[in-house]
């Protein structure tokens, strides 16, 4: 072999390696030359629709949100994955594209798809295209599965997530993370759970992992950890204030002021419920240095007060939350936010818990509560968390109250950041909400993986 050959091949040799080294780095579908023709080859998906949030686009205009373009479409799903050649439904996938050489962040949703703003910090920070998958049985998505109930579990819920990505893992080659907020991002840990091999990595941010029924934590943290302890004594003084006199106190105000508006009336079970859950809201989105002037605000005279509540009850009555409450009947359990705390004002009412249960629920579904199975909260509590094989991350605020329920023990493979100042918010960019060195930590972290 002469010499000039033995050349010849050696830039032969390298000229494949770099074009391969190219092609990885850059692993554009050659055959489609958009990201709409490469959706519209693949049968499971229809119904592409262009710029269905219309809010990204006005920050695409003014500067805030690079993307290049972004699709809303229908993916046929299995209503029942063990038997994928039977009944099928439609769920909505939205996708913010950014390129095809770019990293993909599944956002896990938990609820309905309300547009492109969840986990937004991570797609401006890692450049990365957003896949925003509905729960099924939330928003469009909805099954024919409402009268029993009998698919709406983490492992279906999973399953939809894992048929997704791998209908799109050829499209975007790239690292995969999946991430989404509060009950988003216990769909994240689900999906990672149960198929620990699709991501790269998987984040919950202010996701709480109930373990029963009645979880008491949440009052435990709420009275007796949360913020300091003024704003705490201030929260209790004016739950009591709610409390005294029973049935003929304050419940009485927003039996009226709910009669005026012609909504049905609660029971006092549902009342008090809404009693605590008016503060585990305001604790929920607003930042701890504005807790006191929040209260005081919400507080300021009866008629405010109970306002305020009665607003509670009908936010919790929304029908877009009605399959939330039946995802708690079935695995993933109901807050307590501390009726115990009160029991001096609560002996001798008709308060019950299970009453609660009762006001979210048909009477059809209210035998859900008796099928609650949390074999796979605490599987992936006392297992999963210590030994995933893949890199989770979890991040939570101090003062948000849905911490009371974040995973104590974690192994050599995951993370848990604490936010000393923010509230129930994956604003990592926003210095109000998250202090630059906690945004640091998060993002070197990601990176580690997803780079």
């Amino acid at each position: 072999m002469s010499r000039t050959f033995k050349l010849w091949m050696l830039l032969v040799l390298s000229l494949s390696i770099v074009s391969c080294v190219e092609n990885y780095d850059n692993p554009t579908p050659v055959e489609y030359a958009t990201l709409q023709e490469a959706l519209a080859a693949n049968d499971l998906i229809s119904d592409i629709q262009e710029n269905p949030d219309k809010s990204a686009m006005e920050k695409k205009k003014n500067g805030e949100l690079f993307y290049l373009s972004q699709y809303s479409m229908n993916f046929r799903q299995a209503i029942d994955h063990n038997q994928p050649d039977g009944d099928t439904f439609q769920q909505r996938v939205s996708i913010l594209f950014r390129g095809f050489d770019r990293p993909t962040i599944l956002v896990t949703e938990g609820y309905s798809w309300m547009g492109f703003g969840d986990g937004e910090d991570f797609g401006i920070n890692l450049n990365a295209n957003m896949v925003h998958v509905e729960h099924r049985n939330f928003g469009e998505s909805f099954t024919s599965d409402q009268e029993r109930w009998k698919y709406e579990t983490s492992a279906q819920v999973s399953a939809d997530l894992h048929a997704v990505y791998q209908a799109l893992k050829p499209i975007f080659k790239g690292k995969w993370m999946s991430m989404g907020t509060s009950k988003s991002g216990e769909t994240s840990m689900d999906y990672a759970y149960y198929y620990p091999n699709d991501m790269d990595l998987a984040a919950a941010f202010c996701s709480p992992f109930n373990i029963s029924l009645d979880d008491k934590r949440f009052g435990d943290y709420l009275l007796n950890e949360a913020n300091t302890e003024e704003v705490r004594n201030l929260v209790k003084t004016h739950i009591r204030t709610a409390l005294e006199n029973g049935e003929d106190g304050l419940y009485k105000v927003c039996c009226e002021l709910l009669k005026q508006q012609q909504f049905p009336l609660p029971s006092f079970s549902e009342y008090v419920y809404n009693v605590f859950d008016n503060f585990f809201t305001l604790f929920q989105y607003t930042i701890p240095s504005q807790h006191i002037a929040a209260i005081e605000d919400l507080t300021k005279n009866t008629e405010s007060y109970a306002a305020s509540i009665c607003n509670s009850i009908l936010m919790n009555r929304d029908p877009e939350f009605y399959t939330y409450h039946v995802d708690c009947a079935k695995e993933q359990g109901f807050t307590n936010p501390g009726y115990d705390y009160f029991a001096d004002l609560l002996e001798g009412t008709s308060f019950k818990v299970e009453d609660i249960w009762k006001a979210y629920l048909t009477e059809a579904d209210q035998g859900l509560v008796k099928e609650y199975d949390n074999s796979v909260r605490l599987d992936m509590l006392e297992r999963f968390f210590l030994n995933s094989p893949i890199p989770l991350l979890f991040f939570y605020s101090q003062c948000d109250p849905w911490s009371a329920a974040q995973p104590e023990k974690l192994g050599p493979n995951a993370k848990k950041i604490i936010n000393p100042i923010g509230a129930h918010s994956y604003k990592i960019n926003d210095p109000t909400y998250c202090p630059a060195d906690i945004k640091k930590e998060v993002m070197d972290y990601v990176s580690t993986y997803i780079y």
